[in-house]
């Protein structure tokens, strides 16, 4: 079990899955990634189940020190992406070692980016999904945006990921 630490949160950084499909009639809205080829994408490069909750950033990313020893993707807007201050692609799979930094800026192209991470996210499901529903207080972390100093369980020994998946440009939204 690994874990990651929020350093600095971005604008609007959340925990996001598919959603909550099927309590609808129950008044509950499905939440869930709003760019759900990219999320889908994110998930496929790490090896992870395509559904599997990742990290939303809106806008500005997030800051993240990463705990353990293992792969990630990034996928969706165009934040320059950075690992240890080194710039990095998106759309393909990054192995990434405890302790390191990745850094997102400001959007440059799009508005949400998906960062999934080998063996997925270990937060509870509520109705079969692990999408933060802020306006709820519920599911993600805490139901609620992350904040600075937040660390996420990351479940490493459920990780499938191998290095160098990507994408091919031609495929890329």
């Amino acid at each position: 079990m690994g874990s990651i630490r929020i350093v600095k949160p971005g604008l609007f950084t959340t925990i996001q899955d598919n959603g909550r499909v099927g309590f609808q009639r129950y008044g509950m809205p499905v939440a869930g990634a709003m760019d759900d080829f990219s999320f889908r994408i994110a998930n496929i490069l790490v090896g992870n189940d395509q559904y599997e909750a990742v990290l939303e950033a809106t806008f500005m990313g997030p800051t993240i020190e990463i705990g353990f020893d293992g792969f990630i993707a990034i996928t969706g807007a165009n934040m320059s992406p950075k690992l240890n201050g080194k710039e990095i692609k998106m759309w393909r799979s990054i192995q990434v070692r405890q302790g390191d930094v990745l850094t997102l800026a400001g959007a440059s192209e799009g508005v949400r980016t998906y960062i999934a991470f080998s063996g997925g996210l270990d937060v509870p499901k509520i109705m079969n999904s692990k999408s933060t529903y802020v306006r709820g207080n519920l599911g993600g972390f805490k139901g609620r945006k992350l904040q600075e100093g937040d660390e996420i369980p990351v479940d490493t020994s459920n990780s499938k990921a191998e290095a160098g998946k990507y994408v091919s440009p031609g495929y890329i939204p």
